[in-house]
């Protein structure tokens, strides 16, 4: 059971003594038992125990000391063993090229990142205590062999009995519970259209019934399966209450007919059957947790396989550093195509051909479909190229050098992401911050304390003017900016063209701008069109160095 091997491979306390925690909280619980037993027949003939009280007391100190003993115990080695297991996924995906984590998927990664691991955390403690609660279960049912055979026979075959039904009746109700989460899936994600889409909600009345129509179809058909599960749950909850009235009723009722002594221990063998209760509904609980843990476990063991399979087949992308410093790049008949999807071929990028020089300024344009994107990820090796190579220097670029490679890049992407914190850049550059916000007219919106913005809740360009700010203060020998003055006003689009490129070319850095804005191509040492995942030939610039 994966389940199993992963505690046994993962949890650092010692097996020992949980075992021997284990043990103490069950003796103590049968002894509990024997004691109550004991006081109660001396009870019932008019006398009483001092003795008997002190070693009650005594006993329920042991058993609340261990028990607390291993939750605590259980608690934090789970809590670190998930650590661990969610940090080595960040490891890997953070070492994990973009096809890798194209071709899992984003969702897949965050959903085991998240809900399978809250899903094992939450579930894992039940298997332990479930363990705990087989350990009472087994001395306790010692216990009441030892007060009647015939008891002991009929309680243990009607419990299997009872539970072997309800664990079949739980897996198709863990099964129908999937299939409601799944639709409530879909209704989060209609919701998350709302919200998202509310600006072209309001523009258009009709829209906006039909987008509440079908979320109020959506939210009827949760809510009718939500209602019949859980009416099944009420119907699953009765019967095991009514499980264990029966088995009550078994050892008053139904045993005695089959032993004459029996009447003489029957209130102990009642009372045995009541302390039963519990760790059979503990057991029973445990049950689906466990396979609702061993299924998200299954979960997080494949994506990892996956990712680490992916990495397996690579090399060390950092095991070898450029032997000069970058003084040109080139992309030498450099080709890829995407897996095809349904049949169909998938789209190919190349031959591609092009240089590219430090002290340089070069435009990418090309229609939405063009291959850009692609281009500017096999460029900076984010994704590897399936023919062809990139060189550096005039060199091929090995793949041991490919992350010394992507170390010499700054980048603002089109679907950028722009981090609070600065990570990656040295504190000494912090003291150019003010200046570059300044420049960027961003210094009476935001701030750097602490090495992190004070906000990044900002406009779309102005968190790409701060996004700007962060390449420049990275201050690499390449820096690459995707479409950036998109989303700037003229101004800026105008400080951006005439100001910021040719500072940017003056202190010698090799400068890619993916651009539409055909006004300043002049400003270009190259300008490089992409049609259907191919350079065509371009417009020279005017600007000569």
């Amino acid at each position: 059971m994966p389940l199993l091997q992963l505690l046994r491979q993962e949890v650092r306390a010692n097996p020992r003594y949980l075992l021997f925690l284990t043990v103490v909280a069950a003796v103590s619980t049968t002894l509990l038992l024997g004691i109550i037993n004991m006081a109660s027949s001396l009870v019932a003939s008019g006398g009483s125990s001092l003795r008997l009280a002190f070693m009650f007391l005594v006993t329920v100190a042991l058993f609340a000391l261990s028990q607390q003993a291993v939750t605590a115990i259980v608690a934090r080695e789970v809590e670190a063993m998930i650590d661990r297991m969610r940090l080595a996924m960040v490891k890997d995906i953070r070492r994990s090229d973009i096809q890798t984590i194209d071709s899992i998927g984003r969702a897949p990664l965050y959903a085991a990142l998240t809900q399978d691991a809250q899903t094992i955390s939450r579930s894992l403690p039940l298997l332990v205590i479930g363990s705990q609660q087989m350990a009472m279960l087994v001395f306790v049912c010692l216990y009441l062999a030892w007060l009647s055979m015939t008891a002991f026979v009929m309680a243990a075959g009607f419990t299997l009995f009872a539970i072997g039904l309800h664990l079949q009746r739980m897996t198709a109700l863990g099964l129908a519970t999937r299939e409601v989460m799944a639709q409530e899936g879909q209704l989060f994600g209609g919701l998350n259209g709302l919200l998202r889409g509310l600006k072209e909600v309001r523009l258009n009345e009709l829209r906006g019934e039909q987008v509440v129509g079908e979320l109020a179809a959506v939210s009827a058909h949760a809510r009718a399966a939500k209602t019949a599960i859980k009416a099944r749950w009420a119907v699953e909850s009765a019967l095991i209450q009514l499980v264990f009235y029966l088995l009550v009723g078994l050892m008053v009722f139904v045993v005695p007919i089959f032993t004459s002594e029996f009447h003489q221990s029957v209130v102990q063998a009642t009372t045995a059957v009541l302390f039963l209760i519990g760790p059979i509904g503990m057991i029973a609980q445990a049950i689906p947790a466990v396979g609702d843990a061993q299924h998200s476990l299954q979960e997080m063991q494949g994506l990892q396989q996956r990712l680490r399979q992916a990495l397996a087949d690579g090399v060390d992308e950092s095991a070898e550093p450029l032997s000069a410093a970058v003084q040109d790049v080139a992309l030498e008949g450099i080709r890829y195509r995407y897996p095809s999807e349904h049949g169909d071929s998938g789209f190919a990028v190349g031959p591609l051909n092009a240089r590219f020089r430090c002290g340089q300024i070069t435009f990418i344009t090309g229609g939405n479909g063009s291959g850009k994107s692609t281009m500017m990820r096999l460029l900076t090796g984010l994704m590897h190229p399936q023919q062809g190579t990139l060189q550096v220097n005039g060199e091929a670029l090995r793949p041991e050098q490919m992350q010394a490679w992507r170390d010499q890049i700054s980048a603002v992407f089109a679907d950028y992401y722009l981090f609070r914190r600065l990570y990656g850049v040295a504190p000494e550059a912090l003291a150019r911050a003010e200046a570059l916000l300044q420049k960027l007219e961003m210094a009476d919106k935001v701030h750097i304390r602490d090495g992190a913005f004070t906000t990044v809740d900002l406009s779309a360009g102005q968190r790409k003017r701060l996004a700007l700010v962060v390449a420049e203060l990275e201050d690499k020998p390449v820096l690459i900016l995707d479409e950036w003055a998109a989303d700037q006003d003229p101004h800026f689009r105008k400080l951006f063209y005439e100001e910021l490129l040719p500072s940017f070319r003056a202190r010698g850095k090799m400068v890619i701008c993916v651009t539409h804005d055909d006004r300043w191509f002049d400003l270009a040492d190259q300008v490089l069109a992409m049609n259907e995942g191919q350079f065509e030939p371009g417009r020279a610039g005017s600007h000569h160095g």
